[in-house]
Formats: structure tokens, C-alpha cells, sequence
């Protein structure tokens, strides 16, 4: 049997609300060479049940269904991607949705680059409001930590043999922020990654950053705490890395009026900067900007 090009990795655990649109959204594709590899992770609502049955509804359709228990997402795409016969591995988490040209326009990039390591676009936030995430070439560890993440998984690309030699982290630690862990990893074993402003994805924003941003930004401090305590993030850049997320979290609970906990978080932040001072005023003062 031919090789597919793309093998397009969804790992589903109780998403019985969106993961029609989202298989819908791969079966729309302009772009045909494609196989579906789908790990249902003990969900208890239906949702492996329904799309097995969707995917058994496609009879051109090649695909293949791993059924386990609750292991948590790292191990649900790891399961996947373990099974993946695609030169590359398109992942789409199962609450998210792809534009129709998606495969197609990466496919024009990446068949003359099949040495890519990881090709990543621009994705639109849709649920909570409609926005263009922002998203930007990264050439380092460095703009990686100090910059932001502009890495969605639904919007990114991984080769497959590279995504099967570094699996996503299944350590609880980093749950939440497996993603950050391994484009980290790639980029220390200096893999490059390769921007496409196109925006080609719908990323399903229900809770702003994160419907528990606490819980987030810990498990993010885990992650740069990990490569800091092994050398590979300098001191002064986990330091500023640290604070970088301390602002984010200070300005979303801003801008929801949830002004006491913005408070403790640009207490924290970086107390140079006259750009937090003066947001931290104005949080003092309720106003939510």
C-alpha cells in the first residue's frame, strides 16, 4: 500500500461536542493523500464510539482507530503517532477545525522540503471571540522562551520519523504544556522550525489562555524549570522567561476585571519595566484594559 503523505493525528477524550466538526473539517480537505490516525483515550461520553462510526462511513477513507485507557494527551498523540505510516504528521486536536486548503497548502511547501522538522502556521481563534492569534517565525530557544509560544499543535506539522524519536511528554509535571516541552526539545537538538503566515486553522477558544490559567502557568515553570536545571536556558533567561508569564497571566485576569489577581501576578512580574507599571496602576485604579 502506498505511503500517505500525511498522517493527520487526533487524540479524543470526551469531546462528543465537537469532534464531527473537526473530522469534517479533515474530510473537506482539497488535498486527498492523507491518512487519519485517531486515539480514543477512555472517553466516557461517546465521542470514540461516534467517530469510529463516522470514520467507518467513509469507505475511501484510510484510517485506524487505538482504543486505551485515560493516559492523558501526551500519551493519547504518542499512541497515534506510534501507528503513523505518513512521511508527516498533522496533528489536530479534536475541539479544533482546519480550513479546506490546509493539508494542500503545507503539502506545496513540504514536498520540497521533506527535511523539515516542524512546519507551523497562523491560526484564528474562534468560541470566545474571533481573533488572529499572533504567530511568528522563531529561529531560537531563546525567542521561543522570551517571546511566546506562537506554536498551536492543530496548526503544526511534525516529520514522522522525528516525531516518533521525541514523543510528547506524558510526565503529569508538564501536563498541560507537553507542546512547549517538545519545541523545546527540537530546538536544543537544533531542528529548525519553519513558519507559514498563512492562516490555515481554527483553534477552539473556550477560556481565554487557559480556563485555569494558575494551573497552566505552573505547569509551564515546570517546563523551563526542567531545561534551566540541565543548563540548556540560562539563568537570566529562565528568570525572564518566568516573568514573561507572570505578565500574561497579570493581563488576562485584567482585562476580566478579575483585578486582585492581576495584582499578584504584575507583583511579581518584572518591577523594571514602566510598561507594567503603568498597567499595574491602572489594574489598581479597576480598570480592565
Amino acid at each position: 500500500m502506498k505511503q500517505p503523505f500525511f498522517s493527520v493525528i487526533i487524540p479524543v477524550y470526551e469531546a462528543i461536542e465537537t469532534i464531527e466538526d473537526c473530522l469534517d473539517s479533515v474530510w473537506s480537505q482539497s488535498f486527498s493523500d492523507y491518512e487519519i490516525i485517531l486515539t480514543d483515550d477512555g472517553s466516557s461520553d461517546g465521542s470514540g464510539a461516534f467517530a469510529k462510526k463516522w470514520l467507518e462511513g467513509k469507505a475511501v477513507l484510510r484510517y485506524h482507530i487505538i482504543e486505551q485507557e485515560n493516559k492523558g494527551l501526551g500519551a493519547a498523540r504518542n499512541a497515534a503517532i506510534a501507528a503513523a505510516c505518513g512521511k508527516f504528521c498533522a496533528l489536530l486536536d479534536a475541539d479544533d477545525l482546519w480550513h479546506p486548503e490546509k493539508l494542500s497548502a503545507c503539502y506545496e511547501f513540504l514536498k520540497s522540503a521533506q527535511e523539515t522538522a516542524v512546519l507551523y502556521h497562523s491560526v484564528e481563534n474562534f468560541g470566545r471571540k474571533h481573533s488572529r492569534r499572533p504567530t511568528f517565525p522563531i529561529q531560537s530557544l531563546k525567542d521561543l522562551i522570551l517571546l511566546g509560544c506562537p506554536l498551536v499543535p492543530s496548526a503544526s506539522i511534525i516529520r514522522t520519523d522525528l516525531a516518533q524519536e521525541h514523543p510528547f511528554q506524558t510526565n503529569l509535571d508538564y501536563h498541560g504544556a507537553e507542546d512547549l516541552y517538545l519545541w523545546l526539545e527540537l530546538l536544543i537538538a537544533r531542528e529548525q522550525l519553519h513558519y507559514w503566515p498563512e492562516a490555515l486553522t481554527y483553534y477552539r477558544e473556550e477560556g481565554g489562555m487557559s480556563s485555569n490559567i494558575d494551573e497552566h502557568l505552573f505547569k509551564v515553570n515546570n517546563v523551563y524549570e526542567h531545561f534551566y536545571q540541565k543548563n540548556q536556558i540560562s539563568k537570566q533567561d529562565f528568570e525572564r522567561a518566568t516573568q514573561r508569564k507572570y505578565y500574561e497571566a497579570a493581563r488576562f485576569y485584567q482585562k476580566r476585571g478579575k483585578h486582585d489577581k492581576a495584582q499578584q501576578f504584575y507583583s511579581v512580574a518584572d518591577a523594571k519595566s514602566l510598561k507594567i507599571l503603568g498597567l499595574r496602576i491602572l489594574n489598581a485604579l479597576g480598570l480592565s484594559i
